[in-house]
């Protein structure tokens, strides 16, 4: 039975409740959705009209996820539990996970909505299947005409993911595949999308080496750019319902691509960025032992003299300034930014060497900053040192 006092909260107008809500922290906005019904109503109100600065997804080496808001250097542990649970990727609040019986769902993660997703297995081709041995295990079967098939056996430990989801238009995009090593090459992607019942099989033709980076991006999350250790680069179009379109050789915007001053060392590594606009960046990231690190942004040279057309057949320029965006290294892609919402301009943030590596790594591994195109320097969150990280992540949850 509701007390007098609990009665008058839930009561209390709309206006006044979201001139509150406005004040909160974004997960002390999120705590008040279960105080009533009234409040639940007005906090998803006060989330939709209000922009929120980038957060960190922590997962610290006992299993569990805690937030932490860089504005306010604090760190929240939530309450739901997610142990065996791998997160493959997000796209706002909503995240691609994995359970530890190899079921694929998308999540709310302030929320208890979830999406089921079509059983790995479900992906089926001509002369080509997945076939479940195990809670973790894979069986891949391709049929060469009439000799015998061949066989790889894969773990669900090496299923990597990308996600896109619309809200508002209740639309989602799902993408994973196998990264298993350098000595097997990745001949499928596999998508889907709401509605759908099973997973189509892409296959790429970047088969060697190994699938270094992917972005999934564009206005129904409909373009899905693969790029490989050796920076060769293909764009897919997945916006078609039972196929996909290789954009590659009609995108003048794409590249084999490298650094005329690129070199082979151990400390340089590289990401590919889309940009708001569509523009494809390579992200080249230089680090050594003592954690000093340096960002590099380069894209296709728009206005290539003849001497560079004949000399490299896709010239770079290097890009000095993001101008009022920040980009968001976990995600590869850039957003709006603004010092107000607490993103900050021209800034890279970023978490980790690989994006695509696996949870279960050593913390070192782990570099939490933003760093600042304009004054190369390097902000770090002092309040995380002594938290014993497996893997981090920087997202918007809105």
């Amino acid at each position: 039975m509701e007390t007098p006092n609990s009665s008058l909260w839930s009561e209390l107008p709309m206006d006044i409740l979201t001139s509150v809500f406005e004040r909160l922290s974004f997960v002390d906005l999120h705590r008040t959705k279960i105080v009533c019904s009234n409040w639940y109503s007005c906090s998803k109100q006060t989330l939709l009209c209000k922009e929120r600065p980038p957060l960190l997804i922590l997962f610290p080496e006992n299993d569990v996820c805690a937030l932490y808001n860089p504005d306010e250097a604090r760190v929240y542990k939530t309450k739901r539990d997610f142990s065996g649970i791998r997160f493959l990727a997000n796209s706002g609040k909503w995240f691609l996970v994995l359970d530890s019986v190899s079921n694929l769902y998308i999540i709310d993660f302030f929320g208890e909505k979830r999406i089921d997703l079509p059983p790995l297995e479900s992906m089926k081709r001509d002369h080509y299947s997945l076939e479940r041995v195990g809670d973790n295990e894979f069986k891949k079967v391709v049929v060469h005409g009439v000799g015998r098939p061949s066989i790889i056996f894969l773990n669900a430990k090496d299923l990597r993911g990308l996600l896109w989801v619309d809200e508002k238009k209740e639309e989602y995009v799902a993408v994973w595949y196998f990264n298993v090593s350098h000595k097997i090459p990745i001949d499928y992607i596999a998508v889907c999308k709401n509605g759908e019942d099973h997973y189509r099989r892409i296959p790429t033709r970047l088969y060697y080496p190994a699938i270094s980076d992917m972005v999934l991006q564009g206005g129904g999350g409909d373009s899905l750019y693969v790029s490989t250790s050796s920076q060769c680069m293909q764009k897919l179009d997945l916006s078609g319902q039972e196929g996909f379109k290789d954009l590659t050789k009609n995108d003048d915007t794409l590249m084999p691509f490298r650094p005329r001053d690129h070199v082979y060392e151990t400390t340089v590594s590289y990401n590919i960025a889309v940009t708001t606009s569509g523009e494809v960046l390579l992200v080249r990231r230089i680090f050594n032992e003592t954690r000093h690190r340096i960002f590099r942004l380069y894209k296709k040279d728009p206005n290539p003299g003849p001497d560079a057309i004949i000399n490299d057949p896709n010239p770079l320029v290097e890009v000095h300034s993001l101008g009022n965006e920040a980009l968001l290294l976990d995600l590869g892609i850039t957003v709006p930014a603004d010092h107000t919402l607490g993103i900050e301009p021209n800034s890279i943030y970023f978490t980790r060497h690989d994006r695509a590596c696996k949870r279960g790594r050593k913390p070192s591994c782990l570099d939490i900053c933003v760093f600042n195109l304009a004054t190369k320097n390097l902000k770090r969150f002092p309040g995380l040192s002594n938290l014993r990280l497996t893997d981090a992540r920087w997202f918007l949850p809105s």
